[in-house]
């Protein structure tokens, strides 16, 4: 049976991903360059995902079109789901990714590259709210606020309506669903 995985944001050849810095001076990414990221997460991927897997890729996957046959040594059936850097002609994309997509429903989940909205993420019908899987922030989380009238004293959490799959979130490896749905 054939599993599903779940990653965003490797940005496949781009040498600027490993010069950009947190507030405190750590590098956002711990490789050397994109040569050694790619080669990170080309192994890990094949390591963790079969041929017949389904791989959602949730964005910004890369920045030149140089960049993507890279796809092409990764197992798996992949879906990209468009991110902001994602801007290259659907053919290009389409050499490599069964299909494109802005967004994708899956069981309880709502699949997209920036995180949606959280009204947009309540089901009136049910009274639930979906989780949204998502990319885009990096090594960021969304927040939620405990105490929206006094937001400068507000405690702050990760708001557990959403679940990052951005490569530095995730050990630079593709997440299963089961992952997930454990985690959430």
């Amino acid at each position: 049976m054939a599993n599903i995985f779940l990653i965003g944001c490797p940005h496949f050849g781009h040498e600027s991903m490993y010069r950009f810095t947190r507030s405190n001076g750590e590098k956002v990414r711990p490789f050397a360059n994109a040569t050694e990221g790619d080669a990170i997460m080309l192994q890990r991927w094949n390591e963790t995902v079969n041929p017949k897997d389904k791989v959602y890729v949730l964005g910004d996957v890369a920045f030149h079109n140089t960049h993507l046959k890279i796809l092409s040594l990764l197992h798996g059936s992949k879906i990209l789901i468009k991110g902001n850097h994602d801007n290259m002609k659907p053919g290009e994309y389409l050499k490599y990714f069964k299909d494109i997509r802005a967004y994708h429903r899956l069981d309880k989940f709502v699949l997209s590259h920036i995180p949606i909205h959280p009204n947009s993420l309540y089901q009136h019908k049910t009274g639930k709210w979906w989780t949204n899987i998502h990319a885009h922030l990096h090594a960021e989380a969304v927040m939620e606020m405990h105490d929206e009238h006094e937001p400068m004293r507000a405690c702050q959490m990760e708001d557990p309506r959403y679940f990052s799959v951005c490569v530095e979130r995730i050990n630079y490896t593709p997440i299963s669903l089961e992952e997930i749905r454990k985690r959430t």
